[in-house]
């Protein structure tokens, strides 16, 4: 994965500051498939992780949901993942992760339950309803600049930090035909609304 990668990635959605309509918008619809993609990203025998579902976490008493089970190629290892890709909130505060203080506004009991994973705690973790034993934890966020994953890495104790930006990057490069052929489709059908829209009666 490319180190530059992130430039570019931070760069489609913040090109004009005093343009905020245009960053929020293209924040939420690229929101609306960008765990798509990590998942497309999986499915390549390249990509060093193997998505094996969304995992169930018990932690505190209750059950919390997480957005992927990734699995080591390598090494076999096991982590459960959650994805943070922030891209315009607070003016572009969270686009890219430089230090670990920029995780502390993710108050959930669902992200609470990540962090004790990473942090070596023994949860209970299942995925499809059968338990599952974990080794770790990822995050994947939006950008990361080296600065931010080494020190995040060491205050948290993740296993990895995986940036969107890199795994499209590798998606780019890749040309796998699932991605290919979700591009195409999210075009078309935006292309097909914006065409009705603009339909003259």
């Amino acid at each position: 994965m490319s180190a530059d990668a992130a430039l570019p990635f931070q760069a489609v959605f913040r090109q004009n500051d005093a343009e905020a309509a245009r960053g929020k918008y293209l924040a939420r619809l690229f929101g609306i498939f960008s765990e798509t993609l990590v998942d497309l990203w999986c499915r390549d025998a390249r990509s060093p992780y193997e998505n094996l579902g969304r995992p169930t976490v018990h932690h505190d008493g209750k059950r919390h949901t997480l957005d992927f089970l990734f699995r080591d190629r390598r090494t076999g290892r096991i982590h459960v993942v959650e994805q943070k890709c922030e891209i315009e909130y607070q003016g572009y505060r969270y686009l890219t992760l430089t230090e670990p203080r920029q995780l502390d506004h993710h108050r959930k009991p669902a992200f609470a339950a990540f962090l004790a994973a990473a942090r070596g705690e023994r949860l209970q973790v299942t995925l499809k309803g059968t338990a599952q034993p974990v080794d770790g934890a990822i995050l994947i966020w939006g950008a990361v600049d080296a600065g931010g994953r080494a020190s995040t890495k060491a205050e948290t104790g993740l296993d990895d930090i995986v940036a969107l930006a890199d795994v499209i990057a590798d998606l780019q490069a890749w040309r796998p035909e699932a991605y290919v052929a979700l591009i195409e489709q999210r075009r078309k059908w935006a292309g097909e609304l914006f065409d009705f829209l603009d339909r003259r009666r």
